[in-house]
This record gives structure tokens, sequence and C-alpha cells, in this order.
């Protein structure tokens, strides 16, 4: 007796799963088809049904390219049609991307990050001596914000001057630069939750005024 009944896992892997083995067999069936305009047809008409299958592709710049293209991955690249768009090769859609290297260069003080070390050689290129100076002052603004912001606390001014003195190897006076721009080294406003605490102690302190005076009325 022959069994008619068809199980997965006697066929064939599914290349595409977010189109299903029903579409894979339609592109099978036009693939077979030997007239090259109804091949042409009938691909039209099932890049329609993909597109109703997968309507999030529409809001990708590279949709109809897209569904072109994962039909001719279905049809292991030997659908012959005309099509809008060139035939993927197969060696391009299934290539390694290319390795992405990372720098390996070392980070002085990784806490302020790669970027304060970039700023401190922008403004010791700087042409004139009031530039740098005010550049650094500008950078001393920012570490402490940055700080303030991700430490929820004051940095102390020693901990930013011997900073700066080590990236920029002695090549500025931090003292000097603190004389000269004494409010760039001000220290930030701290978030805080007074709002919140201030509502709070108001709340408490209006209820024991309310207690008070009901123990006074019951007297």
């Amino acid at each position: 007796m022959r069994d008619e009944h068809s199980y997965n896992t006697s066929r064939s892997d599914i290349i595409l799963k977010e189109y299903g083995r029903n579409i894979e067999g339609l592109v099978q069936f036009i693939s077979s088809l030997e007239d090259k305009s109804l091949r042409t047809q009938y691909a039209y008409t099932l890049i329609a049904l993909m597109k109703q299958l997968h309507p999030i592709q529409k809001q990708l710049n590279d949709s109809q390219q897209r569904i072109w293209d994962h039909l001719q991955v279905m049809s292991d690249f030997k659908l012959d049609i005309d099509s809008p768009y060139p035939a993927p090769k197969e060696n391009m859609m299934f290539s390694k991307p290319r390795r992405v290297e990372y720098t390996q260069s070392n980070i002085r003080f990784k806490h302020f990050g790669k970027n304060l070390e970039a700023m401190v050689q922008n403004a010791l290129a700087l042409e004139t001596k009031d530039d740098v100076e005010l550049a650094f002052s500008k950078i001393v603004k920012l570490m402490k914000s940055f700080y303030s912001a991700q430490v929820n606390n004051q940095i102390e001014d020693d901990v930013i001057i011997n900073t700066l003195n080590v990236l920029s190897k002695g090549k500025v006076n931090m003292r000097e630069i603190k004389a000269k721009y004494p409010d760039s080294f001000k220290n930030v406003k701290l978030p805080s939750n007074t709002a919140t605490t201030t509502t709070s102690n108001s709340g408490s302190s209006s209820s024991s005024k309310s207690k008070k005076r009901r123990k006074k009325r019951r007297k």
C-alpha cells in the first residue's frame, strides 16, 4: 500500500522560513515551466503574494529588489525570467561580511573615555596660547558635567588638573588656567529629588498639624 502522507521530516529544508514551504513549492513550479514569458507572468503574481505575506517589506528602502532577490534564492538561482532587477549572484548573497577591525589603542583614563584624549590633542594644536587655555577651560567644564551626570557626585579640581597635565604631557599650566577661568572650575548642580523631598516633608508636617488639632478638640 502506498503511503500518501508526506511529512516535513522527510522533506528538504526550507530555504527562507519567512515565506514557508508553499511559496517555495510555487517557485519550483514556476521554474519548471518551459515558456519564459509564462514564467515571468507567474513570477510577478507570486511577488505580489509575497508582499502580502510580509507587508513590513514595504517599509524598507530596497524592498522591491529584496523580494525579487528572495525569489531567486528560493529557486536556487536557476529561475530565468525577465526581472526588473538584475539577478543576484550566489557568491555575493552568501558571502561573509568584511571583518571590522577593532582599535587596540590604550585609553589612559577609561572613566573619561577616548574622546577626552582627542579633545586635548586638538586643543594643543591651536595656534595661540590664549586659544589653548580657553579650549582647556571648556574641557574642564565638560569633565565636570560628564562626571557629575555619571557618578552623581562632584569631582575634585586636583583630579581634573592632574588628568589634563598627564594627557597634555605638561604642555599647559592648569593652575594658571584655573586662575584665569575660575568659572570653569565651579561645581555643576547635581540632580536631586529636592522637589519630591519637599513635597513629602510638607505633607508629613501638615498631617502632624492636623493630628495636633484633633487632640486639642478632644481635650
